[in-house]
């Protein structure tokens, strides 16, 4: 049973939630729906723990659409109906009916799934993060990514990136992602980066590309209005459905000791996560560091995030627009690297006013 200071924060949590939503102007029109509707909030205090409310509960009712869902709700999702949507304005009480007569599929899922959002365009960031470590260490590297989810990120060289009027990556590659450079000067010279020795992803529960149920789930958590990102989520999977990249299931706070001790000793190795630190329970963070710190037991670590201010690392204040930053075996202090957007729609150095 939920508490009334639970009931309170996820309903403060909701009336925070649109600014967060900034691609979004239907989840941005729900979320003070929710904040409202106390039966929804009870349901969503029984979700794992650490797991955002707004994206977890959006996610599992855009999940249950795309499965076929009927109800008037669909009207108002661009990602079932196109550019006919309806006006967001008005899909508050028609989703609240969906909320009260899908409740128990909602509850299902809101106990049983993970937020694991895959922005296939956060390869972006991974790619300059690459560059910079190749400055740093010749490599090749070993590349590990934290809360991989499907492993989309762990190819981030087989991409083709298209960054304003630069070009990088092969030339033949099957995706490719593009993104506004916002700074005065060229990029550096994205293509001179490491190799990459090995892949390995971890993830409470990896996803399944063959499974529908799973694909599915990663879709739903694509905000309606993104449809190019869908495409992309798509076809990024697609290509790691054919190659499959070495998953380890588990808590990377018992698995990334373990992962460290087996990787070859003496060898550079990247450690990468985006959006996956600010899931991890408060109280727990420092204990995920020290996990992430452990894998340079066995060689030069260089650990590259892409977090929101609200979860800072080593104490170090990111910048509120959105930041990518490293720390190295060199110096043990927070190296900030780009402001970029969440989704990587645009990425711009770190003195750029844009």
């Amino acid at each position: 049973m939920a508490t009334a200071r639970e009931i309170d924060e996820l309903a403060g949590h909701f009336r925070d939630a649109p600014k967060t939503f900034t691609t979004s102007p239907l989840y941005r029109a729900l979320c003070p729906v929710v904040a409202g509707d106390r039966p929804t909030l009870e349901m969503l205090a029984g979700r794992r723990l650490g797991q955002q409310a707004s994206y977890l509960f959006f996610g599992a009712a855009h999940y249950l659409l795309l499965g076929g869902a009927e109800h008037p709700v669909r009207e108002f999702y661009p990602s079932l109906v196109g550019p006919a949507a309806a006006d967001p304005a008005g899909a508050g009480p028609v989703f609240r009916d969906f909320c009260h007569r899908f409740r128990a599929e909602l509850g299902r899922l809101v106990r049983g799934r993970l937020v694991q959002t895959n922005v296939v365009r956060r390869a972006v960031a991974l790619r300059y993060a690459l560059w910079a470590v190749g400055q740093r260490c010749p490599g090749p590297v070993h590349l590990v990514e934290v809360g991989a989810s499907a492993g989309i990120h762990l190819y981030v060289d087989r991409y083709r990136y298209l960054l304003g009027e630069q070009v990088f990556g092969p030339s033949d590659a099957a995706i490719t992602l593009d993104s506004r450079w916002l700074g005065r000067l060229p990029l550096p010279d994205l293509d001179d980066v490491p190799a990459i020795a090995s892949r390995t992803g971890v993830d409470l529960h990896p996803v399944d590309v063959a499974d529908e149920r799973d694909r599915r789930w990663l879709r739903a958590l694509v905000w309606p209005e993104n449809r190019d990102a869908a495409r992309l989520l798509e076809a990024a999977l697609d290509a790691v459905a054919a190659e499959p990249p070495v998953m380890i299931a588990g808590d990377a706070v018992e698995v990334c000791p373990e992962l460290g001790r087996h990787l070859p000793a003496g060898e550079p190795r990247v450690v990468f996560h985006a959006a996956t630190r600010m899931h991890v329970p408060a109280d727990r963070r420092a204990e995920f560091d020290r996990a992430i710190d452990s894998i340079g037991d066995g060689g030069p670590l260089y650990h590259v995030w892409q977090e929101p201010p609200a979860a800072p690392h080593r104490g170090h204040v990111a910048d509120p627009r959105g930041e990518l930053a490293m720390h190295g075996p060199d110096v043990d202090v927070v190296v900030p690297l780009l402001r970029v957007d969440g989704h990587l729609r645009w990425l711009a150095p770190l003195d750029a006013s844009a």
